[in-house]
């Protein structure tokens, strides 16, 4: 009987113990999830302005996070074409002046266009979330927020369907993130 205790013991100490490295090996889950995949997919990450990425980062370092190799690059700017999945994109331009990177515009494509305004909803809840109650001007929705290099630094959110006048066309939803030059 004392063999039997033995054993069930070790067999059970071991199963903890593999029930521990498992629930270790599980990647977090991202702050991102409950926005949504696609907005998952295009931020990447909960800090910084985009991506991960802050104004006033070097071209290289911005080159170095994003995956794969821009559609068009030189000295002061970066644009990348991404697929999101099989039907939806986005793109991406990062500018740069002698301060590093000072501007960040993206178009995200929403192939069923009666998604578009719940992804741009879930945009807009995320920049609440993260900068505050936003402020609407014209077609735009706008966050002001500082950043150590370039001061007050502005975010839109726009939703630009309606430049589409074919039926059917994509939901396109904007972003741009800029100083503010005044």
């Amino acid at each position: 009987m004392f063999s039997f205790q033995k054993q069930l013991f070790k067999t059970t100490l071991l199963l903890i113990l593999f029930i521990c490295f498992v629930s270790a090996c599980k990647q977090p889950e991202s702050k991102l999830k409950k926005y949504g995949t696609l907005l998952e997919d295009v931020m990447v990450s909960d800090s910084g302005a985009f991506r991960g990425l802050s104004l006033g980062e070097k071209l290289d370092a911005v080159q170095a996070h994003e995956k794969g190799k821009p559609s068009e690059a030189d000295d002061g700017y970066l644009y990348y074409e991404n697929k999101l999945d099989s039907s939806n994109t986005f793109n991406i331009a990062y500018s740069f002046d002698e301060g590093g990177l000072n501007e960040i515009q993206s178009d995200i494509y929403i192939a069923n266009p009666d998604n578009t305004d719940r992804i741009f909803n879930s945009f807009k809840l995320f920049f609440d979330d993260h900068y505050g109650a936003s402020v609407s001007h014209e077609d735009y929705t706008i966050w002001t927020v500082m950043s150590e290099k370039y001061g007050v630094v502005r975010i839109n959110l726009s939703n630009e369907s309606s430049d589409f006048t074919v039926p059917n066309s994509p939901g396109k939803i904007s972003i741009w993130i800029y100083p503010d030059a005044n």
